[in-house]
Order: C-alpha cells, then structure tokens, then sequence
C-alpha cells in the first residue's frame, strides 16, 4: 500500500482536531484549564480508545488508529495555541 494513501487519514484527523481544537475558549463562565495531569490523562484514554479502536480496514501501519490519535493530538495544539481567550477577553 502507497505511504501516501496512509498519510491522508493521519492528515486530515489532525486538521480537524486542530480545527475543533481552535473552538475551544476559556471565558468566565467556562474556565477549565488543561494542566500537565488532565493532559496525561487525555492523551492515556486516546490511546486506550484508538487501541480499541483498531486501524482503518485494509491497513497495515499501525494496530492502533492513527487517525484518531492524530485529531485527539490536533484537538490539545488547536485548543493550546489558538483557543486562549475569546474575543472580548482580556
């Protein structure tokens, strides 16, 4: 099987991730902070879950789904370096 064809699921679940990733705001109302642990914690249950998971039928990279864990990567960068503060929020 062609790398590439293996690379576009890994892509695009980390564009989405990091899309979604980029919709989360910290205001007052909503003030959770991911810290170090929560981090930990998120990264653990994604691999947990993309390990149950399994790969995408017909292939042979990885028997973990590398889709899922790129976008649960994409969703922690997006939410870390874009989703700060919303607008208004100082």
């Amino acid at each position: 099987m062609s790398s590439l064809i293996v690379i576009g699921p890994i892509l695009f679940g980390f564009l989405i991730g990091l899309v979604v990733g980029t919709r989360i705001h910290k205001t007052e109302e909503n003030s959770f902070k991911l810290t170090g642990g929560a981090i930990v914690a998120i990264i653990i249950g994604a691999l947990l879950m993309s390990w149950n998971l399994g790969q995408f039928p017909f292939y042979n990279d990885l028997p973990i789904a590398t889709a899922f864990i790129s976008a649960v990567i994409g969703v922690l960068i997006g939410s870390l370096l874009f989703g700060n503060s919303a607008k208004g929020d100082n």
